[in-house]
């Protein structure tokens, strides 16, 4: 029952292999993987976090305002998550967490992957639209519909990341004599476990690369064609560099994944170095790519700039006063009603 998870960092070192080509060479890999992955999501968990706060308490609710926030609601949590699964690959190196911990991190990892890559999905369409049909969006575009289709997002990729509560659990690994936490389908049915394998893989690369990606490509297009349509030259070639930068990162950070994952779907033989390095750079490009998202979006953005600039200087003069500084609360109160920003 071999299946690529590049994701599982609890089953995927190079101890876990029985193959004997499998050598230091692979050690060292594997450790510089780890090191690339720690800094990586650590650096995703921090600057998400810094989006959550400015774009949840700093901002003035605006609908773009409400993806911000969600968006780095879901990297935020994908990469802590990760972060915790790349801690305990470094401490101990198999699952000590049990059955109920195994499904509810496997659920909340791609829960929060596929909730990620709808909201970049929805910020196209809604971007799309709002250039396209300016005076329909203007009229429809607002707050309670923006929450509504968030929470709808999240319902969705709820639903879709659900069938991890039943496939995902803890088993032994003969191997090194571990215990790790991994997809196991439920089945000890070689034949059973293969259909409900490749039932997950078709709807995971539908629902994560082929059709957000085809999206996203479609409406930045179409926006593309109206700045290269329109007389209104003025910004735009700031607008096609971030609308290249958007597609492209998504490109390259989603692609080998599932690239991978279809390999081995068609039973694809493949080299173990070539395959351990290619899944390697798949895991630090998925978790780079949630790094991304907050300087491709959210920094982008004039009013979450405005609301950064204002904010850091904000939190360094509360950290050097003292907590009896009378002139404390004066200030605290002129400077809150300075970082309401105006509507993007």
């Amino acid at each position: 029952m071999e299946n690529m998870q590049p994701l599982n960092f609890t089953n995927s070192s190079p101890a876990s292999f029985p193959d004997k080509e499998y050598n230091n060479t692979f050690v060292h890999l594997w450790k510089i993987l780890i090191i690339i992955c720690f800094s990586i999501t650590f650096l995703g968990t921090v600057s998400n976090g810094l989006v959550i706060w400015i774009s949840g308490f700093r901002m003035k609710k605006t609908v773009n305002a409400i993806w911000y926030l969600n968006l780095s609601i879901a990297d935020f949590s994908f990469c802590f998550i990760s972060f915790l699964l790349v801690l305990i690959s470094i401490l101990v190196a198999h699952w000590l967490s049990g059955q109920i911990m195994c499904k509810v991190m496997f659920t909340s990892l791609f829960l929060n992957m596929q909730v990620s890559i709808f909201f970049l999905m929805t910020i196209s369409v809604d971007r799309c639209i709002s250039v396209l049909c300016p005076v329909w969006s203007k009229n429809h575009r607002s707050l309670k519909l923006a929450r509504n289709i968030s929470v709808i997002i999240w319902l969705l990729g709820l639903a879709l990341s659900s069938p991890y509560v039943a496939f995902a659990g803890i088993e032994h690994n003969p191997y090194n004599n571990t215990t790790d936490c991994a997809l196991t389908y439920a089945t000890s049915d070689d034949t059973t476990w293969h259909a409900r394998d490749k039932a997950m893989f078709v709807t995971s690369f539908i629902s994560i690369f082929l059709i957000p990606f085809s999206i996203i490509t479609v409406c930045y297009g179409l926006i593309t064609f109206w700045i290269r349509k329109s007389s209104k030259r003025l910004g735009s070639s700031r607008t096609f560099k971030i609308i290249v930068s958007v597609v492209l990162c998504f490109f390259c950070c989603k692609f080998l994944f599932p690239l991978l994952s279809l390999l081995d779907f068609m039973e694809v033989e493949m080299n173990s170095l070539f395959r351990f390095v290619m899944s390697g750079i798949a895991i630090c490009s998925t978790f780079f790519h949630s790094c991304l998202n907050p300087v491709i979006y959210a920094f982008v953005s004039q009013d979450f700039k405005r609301s950064l600039r204002k904010s850091i200087p904000f939190l360094l003069k509360r950290a050097v006063r003292e907590k009896d500084d009378p002139l404390e609360t004066h200030d605290n109160s002129a400077v809150g009603n300075e970082l309401m920003p105006c509507h993007a």
